[in-house]
């Protein structure tokens, strides 16, 4: 028997997993395992109950990740419908019906941003504002003519780092779709600070098999909006790859062709799995 086997996969062993043991036990006795011959009932056990990952279950029978993704798609094998999250502010930010804050009470300083500036060489973003003293106003953010202004101050985060909040959102999508059957739009959003906000939408029109990603930056500026300062948004279809980006009807005047040549490489997860996922469909058809 070879230990080393166990060694390799005794992590997944931890927890309660009998039908993916017993093929560890099998490898371990020498067998060369077969994922031809690996009965759909025993995938789905390993995939849907006891929780292994198509990678593990590829490195157990020695083969490439796809393989096993294609066999489970080949048999209907996916996760059932589950929503990753929701929040009624993520559907404030996506569709823009945005609701100012209750600023009748506590409001004692009020922003008014002045500019937003985007400088790739620096990598920074920032957004010079005015900074007001509330006198008491029920709405400053509208109301603000003749309040003292006490300072000039400015926003800034690093292009880099939204860049990081972006492709971590669309990793967490891409991951969704590889192991879940959804119907409904199902909503993602990452707030990790009090500066960048993503958040997207996985949705499917009247076609189930167009599926898209409408996914959205806002930005903390002015503190107006709850959802934050909407910078731009994008929508990416993942039928053909196709992606584009808007500016109108956002926050700010930005130049989409300036927001595009700055972000576009982080859907390049997402054009991996168009790309696999054509691929997978391509051979399950010729097989068929």
């Amino acid at each position: 028997m070879d230990k080393s086997v166990f060694d390799r996969f005794k992590y997944f062993m931890e927890r309660e997993t009998p039908v993916f043991e017993s093929y560890v036990m099998r490898k371990a006795n020498g067998e060369k395992l077969d994922i031809e011959t690996l009965p759909p009932d025993d995938l789905q056990e390993m995939f849907i109950d006891e929780e292994i990952i198509d990678g593990v279950i590829a490195d157990l029978f020695d083969v490439e990740q796809k393989v096993v993704t294609r066999k489970r798609y080949k048999n209907g094998i996916k996760l059932g419908q589950t929503l990753s999250r929701k929040s009624i502010e993520l559907i404030e930010n996506m569709s823009k019906v945005i609701e100012t804050r209750d600023v009748s009470e506590g409001v004692e300083i009020v922003l008014i941003p002045i500019n937003i500036i985007i400088h790739p060489v620096a990598d920074l973003i920032f957004a010079p504002y005015r900074v007001l003293e509330n006198s008491g106003r029920k709405y400053p953010f509208y109301d603000y003519e003749d309040l003292k202004e006490v300072d000039t101050e400015a926003f800034c985060v690093r292009i880099s780092r939204v860049k990081r909040e972006i492709e971590s959102l669309l990793d967490e999508i891409i991951e969704f779709l590889w192991e879940y059957e959804w119907e409904t739009e199902v909503y993602f959003e990452r707030d990790s600070d009090n500066k960048v906000s993503v958040s997207a939408i996985l949705f499917a029109d009247e076609n189930p098999a167009a599926a898209k990603i409408n996914l959205a930056v806002s930005l903390q500026i002015s503190g107006l909006h709850k959802s934050g300062d909407l910078i731009f948004d994008t929508e990416y279809d993942l039928r053909t790859g196709s992606l584009s980006f808007r500016t109108e009807g956002c926050d700010f005047e930005i130049d989409v062709d300036d927001i595009r040549d700055l972000f576009l490489e982080c859907w390049s997860s997402a054009d991996h799995y168009v790309q696999i996922q054509n691929e997978i469909e391509t051979e399950i058809e010729n097989e068929n």
